[in-house]
């Protein structure tokens, strides 16, 4: 294999750690099996590799994962979910897993996305908001580093469709009959919410980008946490929808053009943290709130 292509897996520091990294990273290569995204992932993720114990650990890893991922037709699958069980903490990987939430191809807004993180807890507290703002920004440099997240322009970030392909696929039960409670329909020309009768398996639910214009059922959410219905049709809510969501954290109901009042409902949900009603035509929230 090609010098340079060594180097694109390791970086030069890494490479000339010890003697017995150049032939390691060969191996890594050739698990990555030449996909370029695979390559840029991992290259990032064995950058501060710097003794061969490291590295075969690493490349143990990665068989292991291809193992999991067999029969899913997407060999670069498990190569990015190495890049994800790399991350350092388990709070940067909740973060990374929550912009699956999003559709594929979205824009999201790196403030917007920081202050979703801080109503869902994953932050940690901090005396004023301004040092939740820079840990939130710090999480996006770790994922933007390891090529999980990427710049679109200054102030938005996007996720690579295959990257948001292999979150989905670990929200979802990584191909397993468990589901880690996540629900996502999103730009799925929905017209009405789909069956409720499971809800009460979902922690978050995401429905950005549908059709959707009533909501005529009670759903019984009791381990709801997140709840979008971004980019909807919606005109009214009944009062009654969030009965029973007693956990309810984060709620989106932005960009919902023709939605003029919202619910006395809302009064309910004690534990809201993040409320988003922009780009909607409410012009107040109800007393009760």
């Amino acid at each position: 294999m090609l010098l340079e292509k060594k180097l694109e897996i390791v970086g030069e520091e890494a490479f000339n750690a010890h003697p017995e990294i150049p032939s390691l990273a060969e191996v890594v290569a050739k698990e990555c099996g030449g996909l370029p995204l695979a390559l840029v992932t991992i290259g990032r993720a064995m950058a501060c590799k710097r003794t061969p114990q490291e590295w075969n650990y690493a490349i143990q890893m990665l068989k292991n994962s291809a193992s999991e991922f067999s029969g899913m037709g997407d060999e670069v699958l498990p190569l990015l979910k190495f890049s994800y069980d790399n991350l350092a903490s388990e709070k940067i990987r909740s973060c990374f897993l929550y912009c699956a939430l999003f559709p594929e191809d979205a824009s999201i807004q790196r403030d917007n996305l920081i202050h979703l993180w801080m109503g869902e807890g994953f932050l940690d507290e901090y005396a004023d908001i301004s040092g939740a703002i820079d840990q939130g920004y710090d999480i996006i440099g770790s994922l933007l580093y390891a090529c999980l997240l990427e710049e679109y322009g200054i102030l938005h970030l996007k996720m690579h469709d295959v990257i948001r392909d292999m979150a989905l696929w670990i929200v979802c039960g990584c191909g397993t009959t468990t589901n880690n409670g996540f629900l996502v329909q999103t730009n799925a020309q929905l017209s009405e919410l789909p069956s409720v009768e499971k809800w009460n398996e979902f922690y978050m639910i995401s429905l950005m980008r549908n059709h959707i214009e009533s909501l005529s059922e009670t759903p019984m959410c009791p381990n709801l946490l997140t709840l979008f219905l971004t980019r909807n049709r919606l005109c009214q809510i009944p009062d009654n929808f969030f009965e029973f969501m007693p956990k309810l954290r984060v709620l989106d109901l932005s960009q919902n053009f023709s939605l003029t009042h919202f619910p006395v409902g809302v009064s309910k949900l004690a534990t809201l943290e993040h409320l988003d009603l922009s780009q909607s035509e409410v012009k107040e929230l109800p007393r009760e709130l």
